[in-house]
């Protein structure tokens, strides 16, 4: 099963049934680490790789150098073979839709169809206010832009042309186009990233290929999925649209190591008394962490697969170290 197939309900509450990626290491790293990253992802077997969209790190220090997503897979898209790839996710905000709806078609073409867009409403105000953005408030105002943006990401890519009078963007077509259009039919897959119940899950359920959120134990995944259904039109629907989970996961050969690999990040990372929206965020992504074994996170992985996630993204924080060994260790206990 590739990381591509939809629908593959994993709920059985078996942990090797759920599609697993690796969020790439892209904050504070050469981009010679990312593709390393990604090569050893695609040699162990991970279904997909996935940068972030930031302009500047979220974790630590904002100077952290952060790598640009887009210009990123590309590269990616020329030196792997087979691993998907992702944006978990993509500001809305930050690019035109119809300049989105090429970048995203390009990178598609250069990995002969590899492309998974994840899309997502923005959070990070401190950074659009420093780059010149406009935050709008309240979330809803992000949020609607957001279901504009898709509506015009489909329109682009499964029409010859396309036309569209903005609502809540600024922005009209008149017989636009995307030449070339992806390859992957009808249009590389969307994901809406957020836990919004009154907008964000019911525009996933109106327009996305998959739904993406984090810091949450299962129980919370449970409880948004619930949600996530009721705003789908028929059971059908709800089974068409991926669910995943954004986890950190702190692997070790012991328990105690995977405890200290937690401790350090946590010391090295979060202040004592979080202050800013970042740092409550990066908190609540540590708190929910599956933390052990390999056989210690699978079976806590488990629990995900067991309330209805199918697929996980995960945060492996010391991965790009040297001589270490998690994607491994997680690898072996997951991937078959």
């Amino acid at each position: 099963m590739s990381a591509g197939d939809a629908g593959s309900g994993a709920k059985s509450g078996d942990a090797t049934d759920l599609e697993v990626g690796i969020i790439l290491p892209q904050y504070g790293t050469e981009i010679e680490t990312v593709r390393e990253t990604a090569l050893e992802a695609e040699r162990l077997g991970y279904g997909a790789v996935w940068l972030e969209d930031h302009f500047q790190s979220w974790i630590g220090d904002p100077r952290r150098g952060a790598h640009e997503p887009w210009t990123t897979l590309g590269a990616l898209a020329e030196a792997t073979d087979e691993i998907r790839l992702g944006t978990l996710v993509t500001s809305q905000d930050y690019r035109h839709p119809a300049l989105l709806a090429k970048m995203a078609a390009q990178v598609d073409r250069l990995s002969d169809g590899r492309l998974e867009l994840g899309l997502g409403g923005g959070w990070y105000a401190d950074e659009y206010e420093r780059f010149g953005y406009e935050f709008r408030e309240p979330p809803a105002e992000r949020l609607r832009r957001l279901a504009e943006t898709v509506e015009i990401l489909q329109g682009l890519w499964t029409n010859e042309t396309y036309s569209h009078a903005g609502d809540h963007l600024e922005i009209d077509l008149e017989d636009a186009f995307c030449e070339p259009q992806p390859v992957q039919d009808p249009h590389p897959p969307i994901w809406i990233g957020g836990g919004g119940e009154a907008f964000t899950l019911r525009y996933t359920a109106e327009l996305a290929d998959g739904w993406n959120f984090g810091t949450l134990e299962p129980e919370g995944f449970a409880d948004k999925l619930e949600i996530l259904r009721d705003h789908c039109e028929s059971a059908a629907r709800y089974d068409e649209i991926r669910k995943s989970a954004e986890l950190f996961v702190f692997v070790g050969e012991t328990t105690a190591e995977a405890e200290e690999n937690r401790e350090r990040f946590r010391s090295e990372f979060l202040p004592d008394e979080p202050a800013e929206p970042r740092e409550f965020f990066l908190s609540g992504y540590v708190e929910t962490a599956p933390t052990g074994t390999p056989a210690e996170v699978r079976d806590r992985l488990a629990e995900y697969a067991d309330v209805g996630i199918e697929e996980v993204m995960l945060v492996v924080p010391h991965a790009a170290d040297d001589g270490d060994e998690s994607l491994s260790l997680l690898a072996d206990a997951l991937l078959e």
